[in-house]
């Protein structure tokens, strides 16, 4: 033993400080990057367990949250209801698809009988309780009973008890009794050994025609309720009946107290219902906006509020953050080594912002509330952040917290797009104007021609041949701007579908982008075209349209009838594509599929991409779908310039691990070798951009054995040093 802690220690001591673990996990993990605003349900198991929108959250003894979704195991997002099998300690969550997972430890099982199933329309999943060793799953067609140990569906029941699907919204069960909330009315049914028997519903005629959807229960003690009134069973006078606010949740606490939450508009508050029928405060609508689920534990008050997020109520009251942004992203994002600049735009005033630690969001500073913002940039030399809005810029500085609005030109339209040129001017497009340069801190204006249809421009790139290019409005192909930074004539350029004006696969242009050949990119609602142009004021500026090598997905032209949304390049040069159906990854050329991500084979909440982001120093790549944002560790990352120390990890590389192994902050296209200590070549691969991976295995493709193993790294002009030490173990 003390031998063994020895050699730990050597081994330990050869890892030098620019190789440790990196913080944003292995290559190819993913993460959910969610706004988990809008909480839905909470319940007691283990841990405190809750649902947000899309994504699930759980909370320990001691306030440790930890985010669990698909890329954490879970099949499916979208959570429709929760319950927790104490028998088992086991979680069965069911999604809106009405796909069911039962979570216990670390295995997660999924249970997609109702998914394949087509005996009904409508398997829409409203309510799920325990009886047992069953989960009792109220859907539109009826009661789905689950066997929790065998995890498999073991029956169905009809409350009509005609085996008629009827729509069951919520149920309750008492010491001897199983009700059913429905679109008829109110059922119920004797409980004998744990089971409800054939034809043993019964209608309680009393509560029919008062439009009831919702039940609680604790013990033996029953309410029944709709948006107005609260039934306490078996009486037919109603305890609550109020006129003004709506009923969101009614609860019974374990001391028979009952507790009611109410919405009026965007406002709401937590009530307790007095012995005398009087309702006492405990927390009010200066805090609350729709809370729709509450969970008493102890001294606690765990609410759900679907406006404002999840709500902790003891002595004092506060807010339960559960990171990510706090609305959904519908701008253009902006991403560079040191942040993610992400525009709410919409409905939603602010932006988000990611970095190491994690999101952070902002509506308002120093008391002035920023604007619907649309589109992003970082200025490259001192990194404060700019963005778009309908009547201007806002131009923020995050280290000082100051905000400055300006705006450009006093023309109208909305101000789309923003971008700096690698000589540092500052491009903006403005929707019915054209193009303003801010250069040595003054405006001008650049307008296209008279002829160029000017209402519609949203999307643009600066090109660092001091091109703009611009996706033109109303599916007219595309208008570039050639300034005089690099080439010394002005000149306006319409490019289209016809061949020596453009060659486009379509004139509808749907997104853009320079690689770092300065190659031209573009996306149309019919594939992709490559653009090679130089200067526009000589040169016919015409698209090559590739055709990819893997036939098995594309038969001729790239992307062909595909609508391509956005296109991004990572640091190998290679692109990442996003379409309506996944999201792509090809080669620098364009011609070789090498992953192809949808919901159905990755994390992706939506096969339908609206833009990509890679951050390029850790290859992080985000991308923004139609629903959220997750974010996929990638293999390539942007090189360095000048060869120094490398970062390594996982080092050490422990025995369980079987994932890759990447060397990051590489000159780009380097030649890596791995040998062992007397010198001879274990492997050796050439860098993706600044990194370069190995799967910890020789060339013959076995694994290698634990040691100490030495990285040398190659440039392209044949300079080789020595740059680190990698330890691999098999266990102590």
């Amino acid at each position: 033993m003390l031998r063994a802690l020895i050699i730990f220690i050597f081994i330990l001591h050869q890892v030098n400080h620019s190789q440790a673990q990196s913080n944003f996990g292995a290559i190819g993990q993913w993460r959910e990057q969610y706004n988990n605003k809008s909480v839905q349900h909470i319940l007691k198991g283990d841990k405190i367990y809750g649902a947000t929108t899309h994504q699930l959250f759980s909370i320990d003894n001691k306030k440790n949250i930890e985010l669990l979704g698909k890329s954490t195991g879970l099949h499916e997002i979208g959570i429709a209801a929760m319950a927790w099998d104490a028998l088992e300690q086991q979680l069965v969550i069911a999604y809106n698809n009405s796909n069911i997972d039962i979570i216990k430890g670390d295995d997660i099982y999924s249970i997609n009988d109702m998914v394949l199933s087509n005996l009904y329309a409508n398997k829409k999943i409203n309510d799920i309780k325990i009886l047992n060793q069953w989960a009792l799953i109220a859907t539109n067609f009826g009661i789905v009973v689950l066997d929790l140990k065998k995890h498999e569906i073991k029956d169905t029941w009809f409350p009509n008890n005609n085996r008629q699907a009827i729509v069951t919204y919520q149920m309750a069960i008492t010491k001897d009794s199983l009700y059913a909330i429905t679109e008829e009315g109110l059922y119920s049914a004797a409980i004998k050994n744990n089971w409800v028997g054939i034809n043993s519903w019964n209608i309680l005629k009393a509560y029919q025609n008062l439009g009831l959807k919702k039940i609680s229960s604790n013990a033996n003690l029953v309410t029944v309720y709709n948006n107005k009134l609260v039934f306490q069973l078996p009486s037919t006078n109603p305890i609550i009946n109020t006129s003004t606010s709506s009923i969101q949740q009614v609860t019974i606490t374990k001391d028979g107290a009952i507790l009611l939450s109410t919405t009026d508009g965007s406002k709401g508050t937590l009530f307790k219902l007095n012995a005398d029928k009087s309702t006492t405060i405990l927390i009010d609508s200066t805090i609350l906006g729709n809370p729709i689920d509450i969970l008493v534990d102890e001294n606690n008050y765990w609410i759900a509020d679907s406006a404002n997020g999840l709500l902790l109520k003891n002595t004092t009251s506060q807010w339960i953050t559960l990171t990510g942004p706090s609305e959904y992203i519908k701008g253009k994002s902006f991403i560079n080594n040191n942040f993610l600049l992400a525009p709410f735009n919409g409905q939603s005033n602010g932006f988000s912002v990611f970095n190491k630690s994690g999101w952070k969001n902002y509506t308002s500073s120093n008391a002035s509330k920023f604007p619907i913002c649309i589109a992003s940039t970082i200025d490259p030399k001192d990194q404060t952040w700019w963005l778009t809005t309908t009547s201007g810029l806002v131009h923020f500085n995050s280290t000082t917290a100051t905000m400055e609005n300006s705006a450009p030109s006093n023309l109208n339209g909305n101000y789309t797009d923003l971008q700096f040129s690698t000589i540092g001017n500052l491009w903006v497009l403005q929707d019915g104007q054209g193009l303003l340069q801010k250069k040595d801190n003054a405006w001008k204006l650049f307008a296209p021609p008279s002829n160029f249809i000017k209402s519609g421009l949203n999307k643009m790139i600066i090109t660092k041949q001091g091109q703009a290019w611009i996706i033109a409005a109303q599916n007219q192909g595309l208008y570039i701007y050639q300034s005089s930074e690099v080439y010394p004539t002005e000149v306006w350029k319409q490019l289209t579908t016809s061949k020596l004006k453009g060659n486009l696969p379509s004139s509808n242009v749907t997104s853009l982008v320079e690689d770092h050949d300065g190659s031209i990119w573009v996306g149309t609602d019919n594939g992709i075209g490559i653009f090679n142009c130089g200067d526009l004021s000589k040169e016919i500026c015409d698209a090559s349209i590739p055709r990819i090598n893997n036939t098995n997905q594309f038969v001729g032209q790239l992307f062909q009838k595909e609508i391509v949304n956005c296109i991004s390049v990572d640091g190998a040069n290679r692109k990442w594509v996003g379409t309506n159906n996944g999201a792509w990854l090809l080669s620098s050329d364009g011609l070789e599929l090498i992953e192809h991500f949808t919901k159905d084979n990755s994390p992706l909440p939506s096969d339908t991409l609206l833009q990509i982001m890679i951050d390029p120093n850790e290859g992080e790549v985000f991308f923004n779908t139609n629903t959220e944002i997750v974010s996929y560790r990638g293999t390539a990352t942007a090189g360095v310039v000048t060869q120094n120390d490398i970062a390594i990890y996982p080092n050490p590389v422990g025995p369980e691990y079987n994932g890759p192994i990447a060397f990051k902050g590489l000159v780009e296209n380097a030649i890596v070798k791995i040998t062992d200590l007397s010198g001879r070549l274990v492997f050796e691969t050439r860098s993706l951009g600044g990194q370069a991976i190995w799967n910890g295995k020789t060339y013959e493709g076995k694994k290698v054995s634990s040691g100490i193993y030495l990285v040398f790294v190659r440039d392209e002009a044949g300079n080789e040093k020595g740059v680190g030490k990698v330890v691999i173990t098999s266990g102590l």
